[in-house]
């Protein structure tokens, strides 16, 4: 494609581009001279067809109409959305701190599909008349997103390493009294209903977690770690 000072001598409204095809995709590459150098590609849109717009000509001190490139039209039509990207993804940016580059794009990657998982969520809220205060905030559905991530694994026992010391061995003789036993939170819909690894297991006697019931039973959810009736 011709350079910034090709295409600077030559004026505004001059545009370039170049077709190519990667993998199976055409990419379309634009440079247009606007009041500097304007680059894009995209899978989509092309030079074709352009359209008029004014700009500021120093030298015949008024405005006159230059055509614009088609790619250049649909960016700034669609480019609120990418302003709202950056913005919300700013808000709770995963601040992972790492001397491996790689570490950063799969971190922006992962606040980028929550974010855009969080507006379809919004949008299908809108379609189903939900009204707004009983819709999740983006805060609450990235914690939801991460319960649901960090509870779709059965959990793993933790293995102590190394020789117990003397003092461990020796509080574990003198206590007498055993620990009260917390119950588990319940796990989100998403988890408890997926329909995946979950198997009945026995184990000791606990209080079944199904709602209105007060019973006890031997009966466990190998997942979500939940007594239940089978």
């Amino acid at each position: 494609m011709k350079d910034e000072k090709d295409l600077s001598k030559e004026g505004k409204e001059l545009m370039d581009h170049r077709v190519a095809e990667v993998d199976g995709i055409e990419l379309c590459a634009v440079r247009w001279y606007d009041n500097k150098i304007v680059n894009c590609l995209s899978t989509l849109y092309g030079c074709q067809p352009t359209d008029l717009v004014e700009r500021w000509s120093s030298k015949e001190k008024d405005h006159i109409q230059i055509a614009r490139p088609n790619i250049i039209k649909a960016y700034n039509q669609h480019m609120g959305g990418v302003d709202l990207i950056d913005m919300l993804i700013s808000l709770y940016r995963i601040n992972g701190r790492s001397k491996k580059y790689y570490t950063k794009i799969i971190f922006h990657l992962i606040d980028l599909s929550i974010v855009n998982g969080w507006l379809l969520y919004r949008h299908h809220c809108s379609q189903l008349n939900i009204q707004k205060r009983d819709t999740m905030s983006l805060l609450l559905f990235r914690i939801s997103v991460a319960e649901a991530m960090l509870k779709s694994a059965p959990p793993t026992p933790s293995t102590k390493r190394g020789r117990p010391s003397l003092d461990s061995t020796s509080n574990e003789n003198n206590q007498t009294t055993t620990p009260r036993a917390v119950p588990n939170s319940i796990p989100p819909s998403s988890v408890r209903l997926d329909k995946f690894d979950h198997w009945p297991i026995h184990t000791s006697k606990g209080r079944c977690r199904n709602f209105g019931c007060i019973g006890y039973t031997r009966i466990c959810c190998s997942k979500c770690q939940l007594y239940v009736f089978a």
